[in-house]
């Protein structure tokens, strides 16, 4: 028991709450797929097929008279001048319940389209396959006829004999039909209605008189010895109840008791159920409820009972240890588990290895009751020592408040005197003393059957419980007796089933009664041609062919079964989405939680749980109100007094009469022995006079706990975490707390309340900094101790600040307030202190593929926005920015050393081989579905190989992603190469965060080239300079100056500083901007020099919208601003890919600004008039270097841009 089901017992004994919540919510999970099972049961389908068949009427004298089926056959094969055969269909239609308003349905319309457009299987016509009232086909119309508009209007169609199935067959084909924005759906006839369609009341009625009919057919045929064996399992079983709630009154409990045992087996048939159909072990409703009064005797309720009873006999459930302090309610269920746990264990083997031998035996009938109940006992078993664990854990903590509240109340009239010795002495109307007197001088009088009988039943509660040790030496022999007949009942059954007891075995009974046999079942009932419907249509019918034909004519038709349309309005996606509003949205919830609460079971549950909640949440806060069992039981000891360590020092009353010395014996007002109390602890006390002791006749007067409570509370200040706010010069001056001294402060930190969380929430701000300074708590697992984010953060930075040399980080301005650290906290940063803000700026928009997009751009550097905004002037004035994706794909570049240069080589070749890259890509892409291996390239640099995996990330930026599939594809790699080392995961071959040719050249992340074409005059009037000097500078500079510095990848003017700014606003890596601001800016007259022709090119651009700084709140709005938050619901990257487009577009507006102010030479005053600020400034500053013009170009946009609209949607 101990390796197989403690630790599980362990856990629920120390969180009962938590176990019994999940228990039931997992058998409400069960619950509902018991109900589907029910649902979906062939037992209850009705007994009459759904479908009609069809009726067959003459016209003879004018009147329709119903005829056989060989009448119309005969009828159809002679026909002649004065007999004449035909076929109706009506085809009923309906118009959709959500869809249905005031106006009524018409079917003119797709009866119209019905006749004229739609043929036969065969190709004819309806015209030409329709019945035609009179001898001249060609002048007589088909008889058809429509009803009138309405809810369900009807369409009447005539057929010559044998055409009608071919059309209809036609029809169904079709299926769907759209007629004058109608939606018309053909089924093949009316759907009756299954029980899983119905809702909670029907449905439950419907299963119920299912249920009593089936159960009647059953016992009309039943013998008279199966009833009686049946009846005696059900006595049987209501004595198996009775004898629970006699024995649980045996044991003190009256009600709750034998509720949680109940509660648990009922629980545990509930997860039976859905285990023995996951098993495929068949469940007849018949065999079921059969089969339950016996189920129910075999799993029984001794052993949880055997539980209960060393639960009550511990030592220690309502009395405290040796050291006065009461033991935890989960180490008492533990304990009384170890002692009858292994005895408890060994029965349900044994009884589940018994149940296995019927399983075995191959016995119809018995098989499947002895695997049911196998599965039940095993589930009895695991909710035995899990989730009745919890209900005796919660039953003892119940006790135990019962018991300080009854020693609360009785104290005052049960203990009236103390002597000087300690001696307590009770009053002579004491009750408990009258009893015990009384009890003592009377000799025990000999009960009769009657008091007997009320003792068990009705009488004082625990008087059938022993005392002492004998409980548990004497076994109940019920658990022998029940494996006997377990073994006699197989027995029994096999017998049953091999020889003849009877004139025939009840194996050959239930094959020769079946539920149901062929001949009862009842054919399918007939069209009623006197249907107001039908009636209708054939008297129509007589009308016409007594105008064409007269009355000598006789007509015999065949009326088919109808055939049902369901008509629904088509809506565009545009208006239906329009309409569904929120109120649709809430209306819908609103009736799936009312269809959920309707439900019989289900409403039923939530009241009781309701009321056990209400119930035992009042019982809680009495035992809150009166105090925790160990405070009280030192209240009891110490005669009221209930706080320890600096409570006892202050005097309880300055009246020398209410002071008392400590008993040394703890009397409680109840039956249990007194317990003897430890000497208390040498407090020291203040220097006061000494206490003369009264002589021991002085007797006290009582103790009033409430009065001792309120003095300690004007005596005593009240200790609450204060909050701590960061000084700052405005800040007031507070009065300053009384903290504990570092010796309290450990003693609440380590023996306080657990978890370790709550202990803290009782000292302030201080005194946990004095904690973390003395080493007992790290400063780094703050949000980890306190469980209090903000009071960590707030913590951290006083710490950091008192340890650090200027003491300035607590009453500095950096922010730490309304910021939710829950997203940093294990993600983002560590040791967080507060957040740094930074200015947000928005540019543009600008028009990127035809579509129009905001520029975020989060930076320090003035004017960089109004210089984006300006070439976004530019470029939108020119139809905007045209993008394409050449290449996507993150990469990897671990190093791997070999013994020698051949075996590196010959690594390599298997690597570059079809089978060894097939290996290698299996298990890279098996890490994760977005893994998608593009290509490995491997370079030899001496015995180190080199391996650089360039896969797919979907919407993440994809470092954790590859590094994770790298690790697996080198597992791979190591089974073929065994001799290989791995040195590093990444041997910058990827190459990350730092400038490399390979990433230039063979592209990281994603690639992106961006065109865009402006106009000659947008050059001139909006950036203040012609094409001519745009191209020279931008060769000049962007490709000559870079090569003349050897650039990788730098052949542009300032692309780091529009892509660093986004990626601050939008939670990118800012590191990485060292290789995805590699970017090469080209421009070049087109249209006969007229306009200029501006491209960038960008193989490397490094971002996500999924994980990493994308989880935070601002940068996730950000994201959300653009379009591309989070990951694409149908094309996983594609929200990554736009950002990089959008990333590109803004790098060339950016760039087509500051080159456009280097070549009007306005720089300089661009950068005095908006880059300086005048306030900040204390003195006039020094001229700028000529090293700066590049740093400072872009700020010339403000000036030529002085005459730019602010920021509109409109690009024009």
């Amino acid at each position: 028991m101990r390796a197989l089901l403690r630790p599980l017992s362990k856990q629920t004994a120390f969180s009962p709450i938590e176990t019994i919540v999940t228990v039931f919510v997992l058998a409400t999970l069960a619950y509902f797929h018991i109900l589907s099972g029910i649902k979906h049961s062939s037992f209850f389908e009705p007994s009459q097929p759904p479908s009609l068949r069809p009726a067959y009427a003459r016209l003879t004298n004018g009147e329709w008279v119903a005829v056989t089926k060989h009448d119309w056959t005969e009828a159809w094969k002679h026909a002649g001048s004065d007999v004449e055969a035909l076929e109706l269909q009506q085809l009923v239609f309906s118009l959709d319940d959500k869809a249905r308003t005031a106006a009524q349905l018409d079917a003119s319309a797709v009866a119209q389209h019905l006749v004229s457009e739609l043929p036969s299987l065969s190709g004819n016509a309806y015209p030409s396959i329709c019945h035609h009232s009179g001898p001249n086909v060609s002048s007589v119309a088909c008889f058809t006829t429509v009803s009138e508009a309405g809810a369900s209007p009807s369409l009447t169609l005539s057929f010559q004999p044998g055409n009608r199935d071919d059309w209809m067959a036609a029809l169904r084909r079709e299926k769907t039909i759209f007629v004058d924005g109608m939606k018309y759906e053909v089924d093949a006839g009316k759907r009756h209605v299954s029980i899983g369609e119905m809702n909670s009341s029907k449905w439950v009625a419907y299963a119920l008189s299912a249920l009593v009919l089936r159960f009647w057919e059953l016992a009309k045929k039943a013998d008279s010895l199966d009833i009686l064996v049946v009846l005696t399992g059900y006595i049987l079983m209501h004595v198996t109840f009775l004898r629970l709630f006699l024995s649980s009154r045996a044991l003190g409990s009256n009600f709750w008791l034998s509720t949680g045992i109940f509660s648990s087996a009922i629980i545990s048939f509930l997860f039976t159920l859905p285990l023995c159909r996951s098993l495929d072990i068949p469940l007849d409703p018949i065999a079921l409820t059969e089969a339950l009064p016996f189920l129910v005797c075999t799993v029984g309720f001794d052993k949880p009972l055997r539980l209960a009873r060393a639960v009550m006999a511990h030592p220690y459930m309502i009395k405290p240890q040796e050291n006065g302090r009461m033991k935890p309610a989960g180490e008492v269920i533990l304990e009384a588990l170890d002692r009858v746990g292994n005895v408890i264990l060994r029965d349900y083997a044994l009884e589940i290895a018994v149940l296995f031998v019927g399983v075995n035996s191959r016995v119809g009938g018995l098989k499947e009751f002895c695997a049911v109940a196998a599965v039940a006992l095993a589930m009895d078993c695991v909710m035995t020592f899990t989730l009745y664990t919890s209900v005796l854990t919660v039953m003892v903590e119940v006790r135990r408040i019962k018991k300080v509240r009854e020693m609360t109340r009785s104290r005052s009239s049960s203990i009236t005197a103390v002597t000087a010795n300690g001696t307590a002495v009770r009053g002579a109307l004491s009750r408990s003393a009258s009893k015990t007197t009384i009890a003592a001088t009377q000799p025990e009088a000999p009960k009769n059957l009657r008091e007997r009988v009320s003792n068990s039943v009705i009488g004082v509660k625990g008087s059938l419980l022993k005392d002492g040790p004998s409980m548990d030496e004497v076994e109940n022999p019920m658990a022998r007796l029940k494996l006997l007949l377990i073994a006699s009942f197989l027995t029994l059954h096999i017998l049953n089933f091999c020889t003849t007891l009877t004139p025939a075995t009840t194996n050959a009974r239930h094959q020769r009664h079946p539920l149901r046999s062929a001949q009862e079942i009842v054919p399918a009932p007939r069209v009623d041609i006197t249907s107001p419907a039908i009636a209708s249509v054939l008297a129509n019918l007589a009308v016409s062919e007594q105008a064409q034909n007269g009355e000598s004519l006789e007509l015999v038709v065949k009326v088919a079964p109808p055939v049902y349309v369901h008509a629904t309005p088509t809506v565009s996606a545009s208006q239906h989405s329009s309409n569904a509003g929120t109120g649709e949205a809430i209306e819908n919830f609103m009736s799936s939680w009312s269809s959920l609460v309707g439900d019989p079971v289900i409403s039923k549950w939530i009241v009781a749980l309701l009321a056990i909640s209400v119930a035992l949440n009042g019982y809680l806060l009495k035992g809150i109100a009166a105090g925790s069992g160990l405070a009280a039981m030192r209240a009891v000891r110490t005669q009221g007094v209930r706080f320890r360590s600096r409570a006892r020092s202050i005097k309880l009353s300055e009246d020398p009469e209410e002071e008392h010395a400590p008993a040394p014996v703890v009397i409680m007002a109840s039956a249990a022995p007194a317990v003897a109390a430890p000497e208390p602890a040498p407090i020291k006390e203040p220097e006061t006079a000494p206490i003369v002791q009264p002589p021991s006749s002085v007797l006290s007067r009582p103790l009033n706990l409430e009065s001792i409570d309120r003095k300690l509370q004007e005596r005593l200040p009240i200790r609450s975490p204060a909050p701590f706010e960061p000084r700052t010069p405005e800040t007031p001056d507070v009065p300053q707390m009384e903290m504990r001294s570092l010796a309290e402060c450990v003693d609440i930190f380590e023996n306080g309340p657990r978890p370790v969380s709550v202990a803290l929430r009782l000292l302030n701000d201080e005194e946990i900094i004095l904690l973390a300074q003395t080493g007992k708590i790290a400063p780094y697992a703050l949000e980890k101790m306190l469980e209090d984010l903000d009071r960590a953060v707030r913590v951290r930075r006083a710490l950091i600040s008192r340890a650090s040399r200027t003491k300035t980080l607590e009453s500095s301005l950096i922010p730490m307030k309304d910021y939710d650290y829950s997203r940093v906290i294990g993600a983002c940063c560590e040791n967080v202190v507060g957040y740094m803000p930074l200015p947000l700026g928005i540019a543009g928009p600008l028009k990127i593929d035809g579509l129009m997009y905001p520029i975020p751009m989060a930076t320090a550097e003035g004017t960089l926005v109004a210089s984006t905004s300006r070439g976004c002037k530019a470029l939108n004035s020119g139809g905007g920015v045209t993008t394409v994706l050449t290449y996507d794909g993150m990469t990897r570049g671990p190093a791997i050393d070999f013994p020698s240069i051949v075996r590196a080589a010959e690594a390599m070749a298997y690597i570059e081989s079809e089978d060894g890259y097939a290996a290698v890509r299996d298990a890279f892409e098996s890490t994760s579905r977005f893994a998608k291996l593009l290509k490995i390239k491997c370079a030899l640099a001496g015995r180190t190989l080199f391996v650089r995996f360039a896969t797919r990330t979907g919407d993440a930026m994809g470092m954790n992603m590859i590094s994770k599939a790298t690790e697996a594809a080198l597992a791979v790699l190591t089974q073929a190469f065994p001799d290989m080392v791995v040195l590093c995961l990444s041997g910058n071959y990827c190459t990350d965060k730092k400038p490399a040719a390979i990433n230039w050249i063979e592209g990281r992340g994603k690639s992106i080239v961006a065109e865009a074409v402006i106009p000659g005059r947008i050059v001139k009037s909006v950036l203040k300079t012609t094409v001519e000097a745009l191209c020279n500078v931008n060769v000049k500079k962007n490709l000559v100056g870079s090569a003349m510095a050897g650039s990788v990848g730098g052949f542009n003017a300032h692309a780091a500083n529009i892509l660093t700014a986004i990626f601050l606003a939008t939670g990118q890596d800012p590191a990485q901007n060292v290789e995805s601001s590699n970017c090469m800016t080209l421009m070049e007259p087109t249209n006969n020099g007229e306009d200029l022709l501006v491209t960038v090119s960008m193989p490397c651009i490094e971002v996500g919208t999924v994980g990493g700084g994308t989880i935070l709140a601002p940068q996730q709005a950000v994201l959300e601003l653009l379009g591309v938050k989070g990951a694409h619901p149908t094309n996983p990257g594609q929200n990554a890919q736009q950002l990089a487009r959008i990333i590109a577009a803004a790098v060339m507006a950016g760039e087509l600004s500051l080159l456009s102010a280097l070549a009007a030479g306005h720089l300089v005053r661009a950068h005095l008039a908006h880059n300086r600020s005048q306030l900040n400034t204390p003195m006039p500053s020094r001229p700028q270097t000529p090293g700066l013009e590049e740093q400072q170009a872009h700020h010339m946009a403000a000036l030529q841009a002085g005459e730019a609209k602010p920021y509109t949607v409109d690009s024009k």
